[in-house]
């Protein structure tokens, strides 16, 4: 998650006033309420006169890439019960290990998606975006120092990572350390962005006197920042009427 969605996901819950800021096969599964998943695959078929010539897929295909449509299209659970359903009826091929870690962590089970990314990152052990989202995961099940060492591994691959940055920066804000959640921040996109995104998980928080501080020191900079000054304003007026 960048640092942008989460000040567009911050601002947005502030909500004050003025701020712009089984033993069948797959193809027969979820076909009773899911059977729009099914129809690219379908629709494919019949328009491709050479197709009817074609092996057809085996279900093991079918449930993967069918989960992969289900999948971008939100549906985690419909999703995970696709790409499990496929490792079942296939048992020799290689686990979906990096396709079904962060659907479980979208739905908070923290558990299956660290062991999923565990076997993922010891197989491509220099995937950032992997190495992320695994930091990512074990910071939201609390396990901060596993999370620590997992971003700080992979800033060892890419120091200039600022996706690393960032989340190891909201690691140690998770962790209470906001020195150096500052400091990460200030690494991934300079210092006075780094003042706004701690002023705003300030507001989550209920820091609000931290958060204007944060807020006035990132106005102080000859570096123009709107958000900031909106921010610090809607921030004033509302406290002002409590």
């Amino acid at each position: 998650m960048s640092t942008h969605l989460i000040s567009a996901r911050l601002i947005k819950n502030l909500s004050l006033a003025g701020l712009v800021l089984v033993s069948v096969g797959c193809g027969s599964i979820g076909k009773n309420k899911q059977q729009d998943f099914l129809k690219p695959l379908a629709s494919s078929a019949a328009q491709s006169p050479k197709a009817y010539s074609q092996e057809m897929p085996s279900d093991y295909t079918l449930c993967v890439e069918t989960a992969k449509t289900v999948a971008a299209n939100g549906h985690a659970v419909e999703a995970i019960k696709l790409y499990e359903r496929a490792e079942s009826l296939n048992p020799t091929a290689p686990l979906l290990d990096s396709n079904l870690a962060p659907l479980y962590a979208s739905l908070g089970n923290h558990s299956d998606a660290i062991t999923r990314y565990q076997r993922s990152v010891s197989q491509d052990p220099n995937n950032i975006e992997l190495c992320n989202n695994f930091a990512w995961t074990l910071m939201e099940a609390e396990r901060f120092p596993e999370a620590i060492t997992e971003a700080t591994r992979g800033l060892k691959i890419d120091g200039e990572s600022q996706r690393l940055h960032s989340t190891l920066a909201m690691i140690h804000y998770r962790q209470g350390d906001h020195i150096k959640a500052l400091q990460g921040f200030e690494k991934a996109y300079g210092t006075v962005a780094a003042h706004h995104n701690l002023s705003l998980l300030d507001i989550e928080a209920g820091n609000i006197d931290s958060a204007k501080e944060h807020l006035r020191i990132a106005n102080q900079s000859p570096e123009v920042n709107s958000q900031a000054n909106i921010l610090l304003t809607a921030l004033e007026t509302h406290t002002a009427k409590h």
